[in-house]
């Protein structure tokens, strides 16, 4: 009977000691991402995308447009699109280093070290709770560039944040209607199905040109609380 109730108390705290450094973690990251200024956008796409692959130019030359136009950019402090939105803020002007921050985990396959372009102003976490809480709660719109199972990830958890009503409705705009055909396929015949609703394919924008992107931004950046 002790020995029963030793062990669920030794499981009571560990359950409570896993979610107090949750908590903890959130807390740090909100005071270092309190630091970038308002309004944000995040940027989500592959890690394993090349500095000079057209998608990546791209997040490159949007993250520029932002920040001319004082629009931070939020990103997950990897390599491939990550750090071409990071360093395309930076390259625009040294004195906008404030208006980039990447929210990376610790030692992470594939990203295990925060790129370059975040340098002094990342932050580096130990759970994908809290890197997905700073990454979504704290944004204006969300930029979906091509990648892999970590993107999909990110972009379905803000597809059902946004249908349950948990997180505010949001622009999602996808970047590069090609890479994308196969996954707006499969939502239609969800949606034939029944399987999904109407409601949540409407909170998706495709668009091919950065130019096009930026409008949206910025529109929506305009009445965003400072």
């Amino acid at each position: 009977m002790i020995g029963r109730i030793c062990s669920v108390c030794y499981e009571m705290l560990h359950v409570i000691s896993g979610w107090l450094a949750v908590l903890f973690q959130v807390i740090f990251g909100l005071w270092k991402l309190s630091k970038v200024p308002k309004p944000r956008v995040t940027f989500f796409g592959g890690a394993r995308l090349k500095a000079d692959d057209s998608n990546s130019k791209a997040a490159h030359k949007l993250a520029q447009l932002c920040v001319k136009n004082k629009i931070s950019v939020v990103t997950g402090g990897g390599p491939g699109i990550m750090e071409a939105a990071n360093c395309g803020v930076l390259e625009s002007n040294h004195s906008n280093r404030q208006r980039t921050i990447g929210i990376a985990m610790k030692n992470l396959p594939g990203e295990e070290d925060v790129n370059v372009c975040t340098t002094g102003y990342n932050i580096v976490l130990r759970y994908f709770f809290a890197r997905k809480w700073l990454l979504i709660n704290y944004s204006e719109a969300f930029v979906v560039f091509p990648g892999g199972f970590g993107t999909m990830d990110e972009l379905s958890e803000v597809l059902t944040l946004m249908k349950s009503k948990k997180l505010r409705i949001l622009p999602i705009i996808l970047y590069n209607s090609r890479y994308w055909k196969s996954f707006l396929e499969w939502v239609n015949l969800a949606l034939k199905e029944e399987i999904i609703s109407e409601d949540i394919v409407k909170l998706i924008t495709v668009l091919d040109s950065v130019e096009d992107i930026f409008a949206i931004l910025e529109k929506q950046c305009k009445f965003a609380k400072i």
